[in-house]
């Protein structure tokens, strides 16, 4: 019998069992980044418009308004929770706390959507490309967000998908050339207008991309630079995000 190989594996499962197989809020036992408690704490995404998943009212999932007057420019919209509650208490904690640590289980509950979805079309994107904050706001935090949930999404879906995962580079071939006031404390009508020249895209495209946020709200950010992919060659944009605002009189 080989001790020291059984030393080290009953080492590791005790490692795990104190450190990784926990919940990472409330650390009770769990396989899973998130416990089934604190799991059923988000508010899931699960009525909303098919096409921009802005979340609708009561249990219907139909087409919004806006989508029929003016349906986006992407082909896939994947937002599995709302902007609310849990969700939205996280997201400010790792933007404005430097609580980077709640990324994986709000990454995790987007990467099981996602299996979900491309299995069932066998389509998945050849890239996945994030959003990138601008170089001052970077300064300001001391990280970029979205670059950090994009290559935590890149380890889990590696171990899922091996070959048939979507390449990712650390830096986001689009380039924020602007610094703007932040979205979300802007009118829906200054939203737009804030978008205009923001954003450049300076690296390679693949035909079938992912563009990934963490949130969507009005979706400006997103349709511009799914315009400028588009333009830059790629013939097919799927939106990946973690969750999706209600509209302020829901």
């Amino acid at each position: 019998m080989n001790h020291g190989k059984l030393s080290t594996i009953n080492i590791i499962k005790v490692y795990n069992r104190l450190f990784i197989e926990q919940c990472y809020l409330c650390h009770a036992p769990s396989r899973k980044p998130l416990c089934s408690y604190c799991e059923a704490g988000f508010n899931r995404n699960a009525f909303a418009c098919p096409l921009c998943k802005r979340p609708s009212q009561g249990t219907l999932s139909s087409i919004c308004g806006q989508c029929q007057v003016s349906p986006p420019l992407y082909h896939n919209c994947l937002a599995p929770l709302r902007f609310e509650g849990l969700t939205q208490h996280l997201i400010h904690a790792i933007k404005f706390q430097q609580q980077a640590h709640y990324i994986r289980p709000l990454i995790q509950v987007l990467s099981e959507t996602l299996i979900e979805h491309y299995d069932s079309v066998d389509n998945w994107p050849s890239q996945i490309i994030f959003v990138p904050s601008h170089p001052t706001r970077i300064k300001e935090r001391g990280f970029c967000q979205t670059q950090l949930m994009v290559a935590e999404l890149y380890k889990i879906l590696l171990l899922q998908l091996k070959e048939k995962t979507p390449k990712h580079t650390k830096k986001s071939p689009i380039k924020k050339a602007l610094h703007t006031q932040a979205q979300h404390t802007l009118s829906k009508k200054k939203r737009s207008e804030n978008q205009q020249g923001v954003y450049q895209v300076t690296g390679e495209i693949e035909n079938h991309v992912a563009l990934f946020d963490d949130v969507m709200t009005s979706g400006n950010t997103l349709e511009t630079c799914v315009k400028l992919l588009k333009k830059a060659g790629a013939k097919q944009v799927d939106v990946w995000v973690i969750a999706r605002t209600p509209e302020k009189n829901q």
